[in-house]
């Protein structure tokens, strides 16, 4: 049985979802650092270590459950559950290396010990500790992901029945928010924020988005039957285009991160369909469910707009035709 090895490259965006844009041959076309390009979906929409477990120090965790304390009651359980599990891996490393470190000291002075772990235990253990600093919070997201990817398939066929069923809304719900909390821009824009409790947002932000993610998710959950799912398609020449922030608020700057007093969230599925997350009482003569190629431009700006370093799509000449237009717009200022 082959044994699990180390992530390197860390999907934020994930694999799963860009397909919708893929080629046969799973290569997807996208626009960053000003150049148009294809590349396979096994080295876009990530980065090396980004969900590597961070050593969380002693008054970063005093002040995550100071955070977490400062939350609605039914959550801090779970919150707190999950910072434990964060933290479990780094730790028992510490104190495996400390073992490691008196160990040889022993030896230095008397010899090996009858108590010393054997080279081939110490490397099995270091071993196992290395996959679950690297591993263990992707794999927690795309278990996330596992259960949210059906719920698109029904929504793309506009079957909203899970809706109306509790257990399947809250993964549904989950699975949302997590898609928008995670991403690489939404990570950047919160460490730009001035903030008073943490001296180091990137390091405590893995925890903070999780909290945040399930925080924001109860609420809409608890406030389900006041919002809609709708579905937009697009027939046009111009497909909808998708990027490293798939889910917005189209009532938000897409370069900050200020917290709105509402949301529109707008979510590409493919280059044919997209989805809008709504309140019910949204003038319906702000969207058309058939859009037109101005809709179509519009969306993908925003698009556009609340991306961190790339955008995809599934033509090269529409890219090409957005960076030309990027490249005007900035000589006319």
């Amino acid at each position: 049985m082959e044994t699990e090895q180390p992530k390197i490259y860390h999907h934020h965006t994930p694999r799963q979802y860009l397909l919708a844009w893929a080629d046969a041959d799973e290569r997807i076309a996208w626009l960053g650092y000003g150049k148009v390009s294809r590349s396979g979906l096994t080295v876009v929409g990530g980065e090396n270590d980004f969900y590597r477990l961070k050593e969380l120090t002693v008054p970063d965790v005093d002040c995550l459950k100071l955070f977490i304390d400062g939350l609605r009651e039914h959550g801090r359980d779970s919150h707190k559950r999950f910072l434990q599990m964060y933290l479990l891996p780094t730790r028992l490393k510490a104190l495996l290396e400390q073992r490691i470190a008196e160990q040889q000291q022993r030896v230095v002075e008397r010899g090996a010990s009858e108590d010393d772990m054997s080279d081939a235990a110490i490397a099995q253990a270091g071993h196992l500790l290395a996959v679950a600093i690297a591993n263990l919070n992707e794999n927690y997201h795309a278990s996330i992901e596992r259960r949210f990817w059906p719920f698109l398939e029904l929504i793309k066929q506009r079957d909203f029945s899970f809706y109306e069923d509790p257990k399947r809304a809250i993964d549904f719900i989950h699975g949302l928010f997590v898609q928008y909390f995670r991403t690489k821009a939404v990570k950047e824009r919160v460490l730009q924020k001035e903030n008073v409790l943490f001296d180091d947002m990137e390091r405590v932000w893995d925890v903070l988005s999780h909290i945040m993610a399930i925080e924001a998710g109860g609420s809409f959950f608890v406030d389900r039957r006041n919002f809609q799912i709708v579905v937009l398609d697009n027939d046009t020449e111009v497909p909808f285009i998708t990027s490293d922030q798939p889910i917005i608020n189209m009532l938000t700057n897409g370069k900050s991160f200020d917290v709105p007093e509402k949301m529109e969230l707008y979510y590409p599925l493919s280059p044919t369909q997209a989805m809008l997350y709504l309140e019910k009482s949204t003038p319906t003569g702000k969207f058309n469910n058939q859009v037109s190629i101005d809709d179509a431009h519009r969306y993908n700006q925003l698009m556009l707009d609340h991306s961190r370093l790339r955008v995809f799509s599934n033509s090269e000449e529409y890219l090409t035709f957005l960076r030309e237009c990027a490249g005007v717009k900035k000589q006319s200022h």
